[in-house]
């Protein structure tokens, strides 16, 4: 997962990159306020992972230049303890 904050605007913008149960693979994205229950999500379906990165790569671009930081999360990576 990766999350973004505006500290000017109190705002936040996330991104995932999740395959489901039958390998279909799809990028969910959620944002909004932060301190608040409001917000909204989405989720678009790729075509593969690696459209799916390409994706992510273009909201991180994109959210920098609106002046959004990029904060790390504790499950960052695709190594799972499982």
């Amino acid at each position: 997962m990766r999350r973004w904050v505006n500290a000017e605007t109190f705002r936040y913008y996330q991104a995932d990159l999740i395959q489901d149960l039958f390998g279909e693979w799809s990028v969910i994205t959620a944002w909004g306020g932060l301190g608040t229950c409001r917000g909204q999500l989405r989720k678009v379906w790729v075509a593969n992972r690696e459209e799916g990165e390409k994706q992510l790569l273009a909201i991180d671009k994109r959210r920098r230049q609106r002046g959004y930081c990029s904060i790390p999360h504790e499950h960052d990576g695709d190594d799972m303890d499982a």
